[in-house]
């Protein structure tokens, strides 16, 4: 059986293993912090101006774009040893990340109301490739525990 040919190569996870550290710890100081990187202000005549922005930094923008790339590079990168029985792990954690990801989304629209409903949907953009990494992992591990008892 001919494999998927769309999952990117390999050594991309550990690329973006790399940079989500880094990204990750931005997105918290700039969200939590106000932390702003002065080289990534906006001048007052860019475009961004004709929809009048408060904001007139982009380090969040940085931030939250470094942080979906590189869970992107680590969620549809190959494993090492990719087969049917991995591509089928794939598949029911993404499916899985879906349903979470609906569900956290009725819920945090029951519980959050005004601006911490703004700020629960800026976080819950990262909700779907966090959970497929996780259940994913957490699969492969459990898989090769069984494996090497087998064994």
């Amino acid at each position: 059986m001919k494999l998927s040919k769309i999952l990117l190569p390999h050594r991309f996870k550990l690329v973006g293993w790399i940079l989500l550290g880094p990204f990750a710890v931005l997105t918290y100081m700039a969200a939590f912090n106000e932390f702003t990187f002065d080289w990534l202000d906006v001048g007052t005549q860019s475009l961004s101006s004709a929809f009048n922005f408060e904001d007139k930094n982009l380090t969040n923008e940085v931030a939250i774009l470094g942080i979906l790339v590189s869970l992107f590079l680590v969620s549809f990168s190959r494993e090492k040893e990719e087969d049917e029985f991995i591509q089928k792990i794939r598949l029911d954690s993404l499916l899985i990340a879906c349903y979470g990801y609906f569900l956290i989304n009725v819920l945090g629209t029951l519980i959050f109301f005004g601006l911490d409903y703004l700020s629960f949907i800026f976080f819950n953009m990262f909700t779907i490739p966090v959970l497929f990494l996780v259940r994913f992992h957490w699969v492969l591990m459990k898989e090769q525990k069984n494996l090497d008892l087998a064994s």
